[in-house]
């Protein structure tokens, strides 16, 4: 297993990481993160906040160019992220551009659930301005 690990960490230090971008945010309840997707002269809002945490769930809202999605996260099982396309693909699938939002844990002394927000973009077609502060 410690050699599984080792040698996953030696190939993405060597090929570098799948994602383009990432960045933390520590949410209280109703806190939103917003970002700008800016691609091709158009800006579209990408948001999102949690409003209930009970039986290790957390529930999400997320929000992006106006359509709506309510997703239930676990940290650390299979359900703990959702993934939101930012850009259609151009020649194949691997060339879509999207966002995945992961529930990394969640700190019961402060009430603050943590996020990783992960960027796949390999042709840099999208520019985010962060609004939300970390």
């Amino acid at each position: 297993m410690l050699k599984a690990l080792l040698l996953c960490m030696a190939f993405i230090s060597l090929h570098g990481a799948p994602w383009r971008e990432m960045k933390t945010f520590n949410l209280e309840k109703d806190q939103f993160v917003k970002i700008m997707v800016k691609s091709d002269g158009q800006e579209r809002l990408l948001t999102w906040r949690w409003t209930l945490y009970t039986d290790k769930a957390l529930i999400v809202h997320e929000s992006f160019d106006r359509f709506v999605g309510q997703h239930v996260l676990y940290a650390g099982y299979s359900n703990q992220s959702f993934r939101k396309q930012l850009l259609p693909a151009v020649k194949s699938e691997r060339d879509a551009v999207y966002a995945v939002v992961v529930f990394k844990k969640f700190d019961e002394g402060t009430k603050k659930a943590q996020f990783d927000l992960l960027v796949f973009d390999k042709e840099k077609r999208v520019v985010l301005d962060y609004l939300t502060e970390k």
